[in-house]
């Protein structure tokens, strides 16, 4: 039943997207997380743009400040990239 509404969701989303006049826009993104022993609240900020036009984001301990927010734009995606996190424990 869970995949069937998840698919269900994704259709829908797919629809309003189409629908829209405008496109969908995909944004591609770096992003440097905290270290994995943290379990604090966690935000992430912009912190710089490179030439080939992706963004830089790093996570920053505590809640985001009142006067940060994101544009609500329904027609854009942002894929973050991440480096593996280290372990300690070998790769194989």
């Amino acid at each position: 039943m869970k995949s069937l509404l998840a698919r269900l969701k994704r259709f829908e989303s797919v629809r309003a997207v189409e629908e829209s006049n405008r496109p969908l826009k995909i944004e591609f993104a770096h992003l440097k997380l905290l270290p994995r022993e943290y379990t604090g609240s966690r935000h992430i900020v912009s912190v710089s743009k490179r030439p080939d036009g992706r963004c830089n984001y790093e996570e920053r301990p505590g809640g985001a400040p009142p006067n940060q927010s994101r544009v609500n734009d329904e027609n854009v995606m942002t894929v973050f990239f991440v480096r593996a996190q280290e372990t300690g424990n070998e790769i194989r």
